[in-house]
């Protein structure tokens, strides 16, 4: 095996990424970048029945949005490819007659009627059921008159009686019985080669260093150790890892929890923090620490502080980390994620908007898609004229508390940290009682009687934009005593 750390995810293209094998994913990627090694895609797309449409794309911008970049891969080729199983046919024939050449394989010219009625058989004497001698031992020449006539055969693995023992990180030793596998078929008899033949012949081929999947492939493992011993090759350390099941336990189905990754995505997940989760899902930090960073998480990656039990999702704990990644972007960044929405765009702010409201409203925000309600219902022009707006503005201290607010805001520096205080300061000064004071400020500046502080919504909102929504609504509060008069 490779000396370099090299890692793989194979998935088949027969449907959307979602949390589980992102789960997988995110390991592989994360312990080969601790190592400075390499990851590599992997394509499983031989089952052409079960492929969709758009399936391998789907599973590269998954991928992507989760900033997983690979190293080798259909898209980026590679010293090992070719990196889809259905362009890998050639590497499959020549490795089964490398086997048959050297009497680890045999022809299987059994028809499956014939083998199911020797399975059954078998079973009624008590012997393993999954060997026939009559292939496994035909001489050279029964072969070759069989191969003569036209017969087709399937290529199977010679499995040795007694224990198959093998190593997983995580589990310890593991075995089982060679009569319980039965003499293994490599090829069938179309020439499709068999998940467990082609993985392994993948995964050599490959100088894959460490397989890191679900506990649901640890039956897998021993066929493939087999195969690994047949070529007389060392075989990768294999990591077992447990299963993500659906809210409240059970398996990951489209009914329940398995959500498309790039929902995620669409809902307004921060990526980072989703990989932060999957994280979680599989190990812990020393310290006990949630929010983790995508360096923090590569350089803290542990297979062995992988837990043992299956973990499940929780969404009320992502959107928290969603949050938390959120709040720890500059605000410049925060802006520009936010200007990339159309939800967002479609409110017409420009780059200087958006970052000043990055700086006092990201704390409101768990995901991108929370910012066009937040900065919608500050920046959107305020209704004056509505009944509650209006019956504010018509109060007897109204015109007093906009006229202070206008005035000491005029001279303030427009800083979050100069403006709150000022505000406060001008409305201990005018005597007024907090809610005659500050209901007006905030019904001229939006239209409405709650929402952030008011400073922050006039920091975001601008010095021009602040100082004339204050002067629209004391011309406002001007004509309505005018007009009572």
């Amino acid at each position: 095996m490779a000396e370099t750390i090299r890692t793989r995810f194979a998935p088949s293209p027969t449907g959307a990424l979602h949390l589980g094998n992102a789960r997988t994913a995110a390991l592989n990627w994360l312990f080969a970048r601790h190592h400075g090694g390499a990851f590599v895609l992997r394509l499983e797309d031989t089952d052409t029945e079960r492929n969709v449409a758009g399936g391998e794309a789907s599973i590269r911008d998954g991928l992507d949005w989760l900033g997983l970049d690979r190293d080798e891969g259909p898209d980026r080729g590679g010293d090992y490819g070719p990196y889809r199983q259905s362009e890998r046919g050639e590497r499959y024939a020549a490795r089964a007659e490398a086997l048959l050449e050297a009497g680890e394989a045999f022809r299987c010219f059994c028809t499956p009627e014939e083998l199911e009625t020797h399975r059954a058989r078998a079973v009624e004497r008590g012997d393993p059921p999954g060997r026939d001698p009559r292939c496994a031992e035909r001489s050279p020449g029964e072969t070759d008159a069989l191969l003569a006539e036209g017969r087709r055969f399937a290529v199977r693995l010679r499995v040795p009686s007694g224990a198959i023992a093998f190593e997983d990180r995580l589990k310890g030793r593991l075995s089982i019985d060679g009569d319980d596998l039965g003499d293994m078929v490599l090829v069938r008899a179309d020439g499709r080669p068999t998940y467990n033949f082609a993985v392994a012949v993948d995964d050599l081929e490959m100088r894959i260093s460490h397989v890191i999947r679900g506990v649901g492939h640890l039956s897998n493992t021993p066929k493939q150790v087999l195969l690994y011993r047949a070529f007389e090759a060392e075989p990768p350390t294999f990591v077992h890892i447990p299963t993500v099941l659906a809210p409240g336990g059970g398996k990951l189905s489209k009914r329940a929890g398995a959500t498309g990754l790039l929902e995620y995505r669409d809902r307004g997940f921060h990526p980072d923090a989703v990989l932060n989760y999957l994280s979680l899902l599989s190990w812990s930090s020393p310290d006990g620490e949630e929010f983790l960073g995508r360096s923090a998480l590569v350089r803290g990656i542990d297979i062995d502080r992988i837990g043992a039990t299956d973990g499940e999702i929780d969404e009320e704990k992502l959107t928290w980390l969603s949050g938390q990644h959120i709040r720890a972007l500059p605000p410049q960044a925060l802006a520009a994620e936010w200007a990339r929405r159309p939800d967002v765009a479609s409110l017409g702010l420009d780059v200087s908007d958006l970052e000043r409201a990055a700086e006092v409203f990201a704390e409101r925000t768990q995901l991108y898609t929370d910012a066009a309600t937040e900065l919608g219902g500050v920046f959107a022009p305020p209704e004056l004229s509505g009944e509650r707006a209006a019956a504010v503005l018509a109060a007897d201290a109204s015109m007093a508390a906009l006229e202070a607010a206008r005035r000491v805001w005029d001279e303030t520096e427009w800083t979050p940290a100069r403006l709150k205080p000022a505000l406060r300061d001008v409305a201990k000064a005018t005597g007024l009682a907090g809610r005659e004071f500050f209901a007006p400020v905030r019904v001229a500046l939006t239209g409405r009687a709650h929402g952030p502080d008011i400073a922050d919504v006039a920091y975001a909102l601008g010095r021009e934009r602040t100082l004339s929504r204050l002067a629209t609504a004391i011309d406002f509060v001007q004509r309505f005593r005018e007009g009572a008069g």
